[in-house]
């Protein structure tokens, strides 16, 4: 059963007849969570562009962005991503088990138990600022002007943990109430937040522009939360007043999350220590390096937050359903395939295409201000990296739902744990020699190996490896490559065409190169039947359609 699918099919001969009703569903929220996402990716790579106009990729900017990575890596540890994994199929089966009251009980006791927690994350990240710096950055800690500015950086953004975290508990208690289009639409007002930073007056900045940045991300945090409220209060799910602190912490439910927290957590360590290698590495290469890597991932980011989180977050509370249901392995085995199976019909033409036009991307995105085509030259190096692991990042952020949906936290972690050695290892033995690219592609090599040990560890909960999500791997392939390389003649093309070229005629080749590819891999894929490339051409055809005549009845 496609994800995509929305033609009507005759019943099918064998099995449960819901199982149609239930993919729908799961169809309607990929596109709601992927429509939200878009938006959010347009806002954030307009955050960035304000970000590499006004610092470009020196020493303040790698600052900041070694500052933001604390708490950011904090918040992948405690917030969307380990809490989710040990919230939402608790929370599931709570709500499906036991009911709404039981289920926002659950909710409340998990909030204030987080709240304690992140209090005492709070007071000691502030008081360990310093520390964490030298042993992050430790090519920034040798001057002294540059430890005082990282290490109030890291100081002024600390308590944006704090309001992700809550907003990270509010989107888990929204996803399973099945509502995904405000929570995936709430990191738009986060990047609000920076830009209004950005453009804060000096006088409000201690004289150093880069501090409103840092003041940015804390009401980026706060906002992003907030907008949640409305949806929050609308649902099933609420914040119960009456449920007190010693209550909440011996929680029954509340202690079984977090045991589930624990193992994940160590998890997302291993996971985040991958960004941490090629941190520690990047501050021994020059200046702008990890400026530099952060702009390669954000492109990186757009492709695989539309699509492969877009669908990891929706399949998470769908197969936490199907594991309490009858022929369970069977259906869980057949979402993830689907799951898989759509994510890498987008991710690796959506790779290719990212290295045929990285350049003129970078260019016309960034190169503007103080930064210069060195810092051009240096994100399209790390842009390169990362794009040989696009296809796997997606890729693992859907097997480890199958984990999770079964509450096992642990196995991920050893997976995880296989992939930091690799990248380790690349970047330790390659950084000098290759630079920036060996940073990159050291945390796509590690993620290659943590997806493979993460599919042959599915035996454990599918009975077998499950090799149909591969059903589409060689045919893709070849149209990737094909595209790769239309696209890349076509552009060669644009570039011979006489004049200078403007941000306006730059965008508008990219427009079209984009264009003309995706209509390319399209057809391809509906000539050679692939099935996730007839079902969306099927798609396409029938609103198409469906619109005409709708004008033709007016």
């Amino acid at each position: 059963m496609e994800l995509l699918e929305n033609v009507k099919k005759p019943d099918p001969p064998s099995g449960p007849a819901e199982e149609t009703g239930e993919h729908k569903p799961i169809r309607h929220r990929i596109l709601s969570v992927t429509a939200a996402t878009f938006l959010s990716r347009i806002a954030g790579f307009l955050r960035d562009m304000v970000i590499a106009y006004g610092f470009g990729t020196g020493q303040e900017s790698d600052l900041f962005y070694i500052g933001y990575r604390i708490p950011n890596m904090l918040r992948e540890l405690f917030a969307e991503g380990t809490l989710s994994s040990a919230f939402i199929p608790a929370l599931t089966r709570t709500l499906r088990e036991q009911g709404t009251k039981k289920a926002s009980r659950l909710y409340t006791s998990v909030g204030i138990t987080l709240s304690l927690l992140l209090l005492l994350i709070l007071l000691v990240g502030e008081w360990g600022a310093p520390y964490f710096l030298k042993l992050l950055a430790p090519g920034y800690t040798h001057q002294a002007d540059t430890l005082s500015l990282g290490t109030t950086l890291i100081r002024i953004m600390f308590p944006f943990l704090l309001f992700i975290s809550f907003s990270a508990l509010a989107m888990g208690a929204l996803n399973v109430q099945g509502r995904f289009f405000v929570p995936a639409l709430s990191p738009l007002f986060f990047s609000i937040g920076l830009i209004i930073g950005a453009f804060l007056p000096t006088a409000f900045t201690f004289g150093h522009r880069v501090y409103g940045l840092a003041f940015g991300v804390v009401l980026g945090g706060l906002l992003q939360w907030i907008v949640q409220w409305p949806s929050l209060k609308q649902g099933q799910i609420h914040f119960e007043a009456d449920v007190r602190i010693p209550d909440a912490v011996r929680d029954p439910g509340t202690r079984k999350v977090l045991k589930l927290l624990l193992p994940s957590i160590g998890g997302l360590w291993v996971t985040q220590g991958n960004l941490l290698i090629a941190t520690v590495f990047g501050s021994l290469l020059m200046p702008g390096t990890i400026s530099a890597l952060y702009y390669a991932m954000r492109l990186i980011q757009f492709p695989l937050g539309i699509i492969g989180a877009a669908i990891a977050t929706v399949i998470l509370p769908v197969l936490a359903r199907q594991t309490l249901e009858e022929k369970g392995v069977e259906k869980a085995t057949r979402t993830l395939s689907d799951a898989y199976r759509l994510s890498f019909f987008f991710m690796l033409p959506a790779a290719a295409g990212l290295v045929a036009l990285g350049q003129p991307l970078i260019r016309v995105l960034f190169e503007h201000g103080a930064f210069q085509s060195g810092s051009s030259r240096l994100t399209e190096e790390a842009l390169l990296g990362y794009a040989v692991g696009l296809w796997s990042f997606s890729g693992v952020r859907i097997l480890v739902r199958a984990f999770y949906a079964h509450q096992d936290t642990r196995f991920p972690v050893w997976a995880a744990l296989w992939g930091l050695a690799t990248n380790l290892l690349i970047s330790f033995l390659f950084y000098r020699s290759i630079g920036i690219f060996a940073l990159a592609l050291g945390i796509s090599a590690g993620s290659l190996v943590n997806h493979a040990v993460l599919f042959f560890g599915l035996r454990k909960y599918l009975l077998r490896a499950p090799w149909e999500i591969f059903g589409n791997a060689l045919p893709v392939l070849l149209l990737s490559v094909c595209l790769y390389g239309a696209v890349r003649l076509f552009w060669h093309g644009v570039a011979k065409i006489g004049g200078e070229k403007t941000i306006g005629t730059t965008l508008t080749g990219i427009g079209i190169a984009i264009l003309a590819g995706v209509c390319f891999y399209l057809s391809a894929a509906y000539i050679l039947k692939i099935r996730e490339g007839v079902s969306i051409v099927r798609t396409i055809r029938q609103k198409l359609i469906g619109e005409s005549r709708h004008g033709q009845l007016h």
